[in-house]
């Protein structure tokens, strides 16, 4: 099983400010086919592991603005290959959770152990939105061996 680094997403901007705390707000996760948008592997196969469903954060981007984000903290694949989510925004309403808008990301290679290149240092972003309390596993600096 490998690590996919933390997703952080922001699905669309909004121009109320009022609707950056909205509760109704959130996302799900899905494994889906590196091409064929029809192809969605889960949730019937259990290929990822971890937080799938993300409530909406207010956030400050990396321009100090405020925002809508959906944090995926701990997503992981446990097969390897080349995949994408497939990440869909719901709210809850009285009939229940209404899918507003569903988006694909970039395809991405998940490695097994052996050859697996080693972890990316945490960005900005991802620091930053850290620091303002999403659950975020944080890459500590690298140090000098004396």
């Amino acid at each position: 099983m490998t690590n996919i680094h933390t997703f952080l997403f922001f699905f669309f901007t909004i121009i109320d400010s009022g609707f950056l705390q909205n509760p109704y707000y959130f996302v799900c996760a899905n494994l889906a086919h590196p091409t064929n948008d029809d192809e969605i592997y889960t949730p019937n196969h259990n290929a990822l592991s971890g937080q799938t469903v993300s409530s909406m954060y207010k956030l400050k981007d990396i321009d100090n603005n405020d925002g809508g984000f959906f944090v995926l903290g701990d997503l992981s694949v446990k097969v390897e290959g080349h995949f994408r989510l497939k990440l869909t925004l719901f709210e809850i309403t009285l009939n229940g959770a209404v899918s507003l808008k569903s988006i694909f990301t970039d395809v991405f290679t998940v490695y097994s152990a052996k050859s697996f290149p080693g972890v990316l240092d945490s960005t900005f972003l991802s620091r930053s939105f850290s620091d303002q309390g999403a659950r975020i596993r944080i890459r500590k600096e690298h140090r000098n061996q004396m």
